[in-house]
């Protein structure tokens, strides 16, 4: 019992750390709809709901890489406090970080409508594949929210002042089998730190995501808004491309900064256990 006791605390601190070097602001987003822009819907959101058949999607908020470690911690902290039950499970492979919580899932569950999908379970159970109901974001809270989340996860710079302006569209045009291989023609290397004027968000066979946040955008005024993918590729990637306003830049830069604070959070130490569902860190060194 001691030996519980002492992982609690563990624990307990570990989630105090991480909250203190990367903070929410909880006043201007709203952390449920955030943390739906950052879901990944590949092939759409996937649940089971049958206990047993599948523990994988059973309970599962989200799946990450092994890269991700600290953006997963960050979202157990940000959680923790209304859903104790929030676990992290790690089996090791590449895209092997996944968080659960029978309360957070239910939660997300509202938000999503779910049909049969063509994938089984190792029982051969149904695997539902989830869409949005985006009529459920309805204030500007909860849409900017929204779009801070998939900015956090899927969003990069796109174009930036000075280069070459061959953007995805042409490139999609003149190289319709594989536009990827010449995407780097856009890049300048000489133009690392010139300011950023056109962004994109990226999406991996999540279609209806990136339709979404095209439409959201354009209701926040952004200028020159495309919504493009590419065929012929596995997974095939969808974008929303953008010059953004005033107030999507403002979401840029909170996004950023938040992305600053999640990337200082100190992660050496932490350790899984050799079962992969609980962490811990070595002592005596502590994240800082």
């Amino acid at each position: 019992m001691s030996h519980l006791n002492r992982y609690l605390c563990l624990a307990a601190f570990l989630v105090c750390s991480l909250l203190s070097k990367a903070q929410f602001d909880s006043e201007k987003y709203d952390k449920e709809s955030f943390l739906l822009g950052m879901l990944d819907e590949y092939m759409g959101y996937q649940r089971v709901f049958k206990p047993g058949v599948d523990d994988f999607n059973y309970h599962r908020v989200d799946i990450y890489g092994q890269g991700d470690l600290k953006t997963v911690l960050f979202i157990d902290s940000l959680f923790h406090a209304d859903n104790p039950d929030i676990y992290i499970v790690n089996n090791g492979a590449s895209k092997g970080l996944k968080l659960y919580s029978s309360t957070l899932s239910a939660a997300i569950d509202k938000y999503f409508d779910y049909k049969p999908s063509w994938n089984k379970t190792l029982k051969g159970d149904t695997i539902y594949s989830g869409d949005l109901r985006q009529e459920m974001l309805k204030t500007e809270k909860q849409k900017l929210s929204y779009l801070l989340g998939a900015f956090m996860r899927f969003g990069d710079c796109e174009t930036k002042e000075g280069e070459p302006g061959k953007d995805k569209k042409i490139l999609m045009e003149k190289y319709p089998d594989r536009p990827q291989i010449h995407m780097m023609d856009r890049l300048d290397p000489n133009k690392k730190d010139a300011k950023c004027i056109k962004y994109c968000i990226e999406t991996a066979n999540a279609p209806r995501k990136a339709q979404f946040c095209a439409r959201l955008l354009m209701e926040f005024d952004c200028e020159e808004v495309q919504y493009l993918f590419c065929k012929g590729y596995i997974p095939v990637p969808y974008f929303a491309i953008f010059k953004p306003s005033e107030k999507i830049q403002q979401l840029i830069e909170d996004a950023e900064r938040l992305k600053s604070q999640i990337a200082a959070i100190n992660t050496d130490n932490i350790k899984f256990t050799p079962d992969g569902k609980k962490y811990v860190w070595v002592e005596p060194q502590r994240p800082h």
